[in-house]
């Protein structure tokens, strides 16, 4: 309504300041031709178009121009953040990610080592084995052999003597040959 009013008022007064049918004459008007009286009335018919524009025109579209600066400043804004984080949630990831290939490596490690130590228990294990069945052949051997030349020593010492030898007589001889025996063997061993 009070828009209305003030441009009612404004083509009135531009109305007055346009000159009449009736003094119209045909004469030739230039730019600067006219009276004092109209070169106010345009001035103040603009200055007054001006204020009904300036309220009614540029106020407005100068606040939905801030407006819409304030909206953009605002998503710009948004935006920056939501990128900050999505950087800070690269990172993590990647945090997480080097933290499992660390754990993954040091479980892999920590397998080898456990099947190193496993193979080296096993071959250990083999080897007391081999050097317990080495010494235990070893032991029948030299039994075995003690045995075979107990045996020789008595048929011989029948022969050499030509008389029987008794029980006593061969044990007492056979100990005297196992120990010459296992003297010499001691002896060569070192």
């Amino acid at each position: 309504m009070r828009t209305l009013a003030i441009i009612l008022v404004v083509l009135s007064v531009c109305a007055d300041a346009l000159p009449s049918e009736a003094n119209n004459t045909v004469t030739e008007r230039g730019i600067f031709s006219g009276s004092f009286a109209d070169a106010i009335w345009t001035v103040v018919a603009f200055l007054v178009l001006l204020v009904v524009l300036g309220k009614l025109a540029w106020k407005p579209m100068l606040n939905a121009l801030k407006d819409r600066e304030l909206h953009i400043k605002q998503q710009l804004d948004t935006a920056e953040n939501t990128r900050k984080q999505a950087e800070e949630m690269l990172n993590g990831y990647k945090q997480q990610s080097l933290q499992v290939i660390e754990k993954a490596t040091e479980q892999a490690h920590q397998q080898e080592k456990a099947l190193i130590e496993k193979a080296t228990q096993e071959v250990i294990a083999m080897k007391r084995k081999a050097q317990a069945d080495v010494d235990y052949a070893q032991l029948a051997a030299s039994q075995q052999l003690w045995q075979q030349a107990g045996d020789m020593l008595l048929s011989i010492s029948g022969e050499i003597l030509g008389r029987a030898v008794t029980h006593e007589d061969n044990l007492r001889l056979i100990y005297e040959a196992i120990e010459k025996l296992k003297e010499e063997q001691a002896g060569t061993q070192t």
